[in-house]
């Protein structure tokens, strides 16, 4: 075999090589040990990404071993903020040392949550005296190969102004930026900084034959070109303008969320007419957006050409929803046939679109259809069977869903069809018993669902996109919170 060098037999050997070889036999030992390719023991380590304890355990066998897995330790760094001291010891051991600061890719700040958590004002005073504005400018100077940087609610005092500067104008490398929760004026006020120096984009306000419309100019240079992913999930106070300014300055997003945010279809008609960013685009969240209309949302999908991801989940009621025209313009969108994950919860979502659906989106794996105004399960049925890659759907609400019928629906399904995971109201799944190696899954509180028993149901469908891409294994707590909360 290539690349592994075993030992001699000795019976080989002249007979002094081998007196040699039996005196120096426990000092060379070592020679005795199959030598193994680098690129093997990297494969292998990296396979333990994921598992920090282990890889620390690792570190320690040997020098070679400690080369290969302090990179892979280093290269996305997380804490727990319930030990928020762990974070000094982090800051001492890579400020003044550029070798470990520039191993690190992704430095993610947002573990600790106090959302849901009852922390006292005393462990956030805590935690704001440890995490603060000067400490986290020095990491980001330090780690000059950051690609992604995520932080929450728990630190957003220590996000600013100044902080903001860094991130846009000293990190060259920066990738991936994920502001998650921030709601505080403090926050907004940073941000809206940071767009006046970046360059504000003007937006003109006029009337064209008695109807009010706007026209934008463009910023004079593009501040942010090497960002690809932005995510402002739950942020909810940061202006319009800003947010059209941050998105101005980043032509070449593939991911962006925008879930939660105070957005109106101004922000939409831009990224539509005035960006590149329909070009790019392959993952889009637009979840709990209320002020957006049926019609702008099919209009900015249209035009988009590499959606993967869509997401319009929403609690809208039944006047603003995603009418069904609209719905079909937008799953006969140039992107639907790419659609790997698609959410449409709230909609009008009728057999029509079903059909839709079944005709055009041939690669979909995970479809949201929650409070569908389907009235037979046999339309739910016909559809599954002729999407058999999909894995999973949500059916929460949808009105023609029993004990009786998802009994039906189970047992009609081909024995090889794809789907796993179905999600569905707290109320029904109670109701419901295993059924062909089927159950109830409790495992996550904040959503049902009815699963089959090799499968974890709590970390596929998630509504905020996951920035990193490390998969929702490896999302921070704050951020599955985001992701599952209903």
């Amino acid at each position: 075999m290539p690349g592994v060098v075993l030992p001699a037999h000795q019976y080989h050997l002249p007979l002094i090589k081998q007196q040699l070889v039996s005196k120096n036999q426990n000092k060379n030992s070592n020679e005795n040990i199959p030598y193994i390719p680098p690129e093997i023991i990297r494969i292998i380590l990296n396979l333990l990404k994921d598992d920090k304890k282990t890889l620390a355990a690792c570190a320690l066998v040997n020098h070679t071993f400690n080369l290969h897995v302090t990179p892979i330790l280093y290269h996305s760094v997380s804490f727990s903020f319930s030990y928020p001291f762990t974070f000094i010891s982090f800051a001492n051991t890579i400020i003044d040392e550029s070798q470990r600061s520039q191993l690190i890719r992704h430095l993610d700040l947002s573990s600790f949550s106090i959302i849901g958590l009852q922390k006292s004002k005393k462990s956030m005073a805590t935690i704001e005296n440890i995490a603060t504005p000067n400490l986290i400018i020095q990491i980001l100077r330090y780690c000059t190969m950051l690609e992604s940087f995520s932080v929450s609610e728990s630190l957003e005092s220590a996000i600013t102004f100044e902080v903001l500067q860094v991130l846009a104008f000293e990190c060259k490398n920066i990738k991936t930026l994920d502001f998650c929760g921030l709601a505080s004026k403090q926050f907004n006020s940073a941000l809206t900084s940071l767009t006046e120096v970046m360059g504000y984009v003007k937006i003109f306000w006029y009337y064209e034959n008695g109807i009010p419309t706007y026209s934008f100019q463009k910023v004079n240079y593009e501040a942010l070109p090497h960002l690809k992913r932005l995510s402002l999930h739950e942020c909810p106070i940061i202006s319009e303008t800003s947010i059209i300014t941050l998105l101005a300055h980043s032509p070449n997003l593939t991911h962006l969320d925008l879930g939660g945010c105070s957005i109106s279809d101004l922000t939409l008609n831009f990224l539509a007419n005035e960006t590149n960013i329909p070009q790019t685009l392959t993952h889009l969240l637009l979840a709990k957006c209320k002020n957006i209309s049926s019609e702008n949302i099919a209009a900015l999908v249209a035009e988009c050409k590499r959606l993967e991801v869509l997401n319009l989940y929403g609690d809208r009621d039944y006047a603003t929803a995603i009418n069904e025209y609209d719905l079909i313009t937008i799953l006969t969108s140039p992107s639907a046939k790419k659609f790997k994950n698609l959410d449409i919860g709230s909609s009008h979502i009728t057999p029509n679109v079903l059909h839709t659906i079944q005709e055009n989106c041939s690669a979909l794996r995970h479809l949201g259809i929650s409070k569908a105004r389907i009235q037979s399960i046999t339309y739910l049925v016909n559809f599954l069977k002729a999407i058999p890659n999909l894995e999973y759907i949500d059916l929460t609400g949808v009105q023609c869903m029993t004990p009786l019928n998802v009994a039906s629906l189970i047992n009609n399904l081909q024995k090889d069809h794809s789907l796993h995971i179905i999600e569905m109201s707290e109320s029904l799944v109670n109701k419901l018993g295993s059924i062909d190696k089927w159950k109830t899954n409790k495992n996550y509180s904040r959503r049902w669902y009815f699963s089959k028993q090799t499968y974890r149901p709590d970390r596929v469908h998630s509504r905020k996109l996951d920035m990193a891409e490390y998969g929702p294994e490896g999302m921070s707590k704050i951020f599955q919170y985001y992701s599952f909360d209903r």
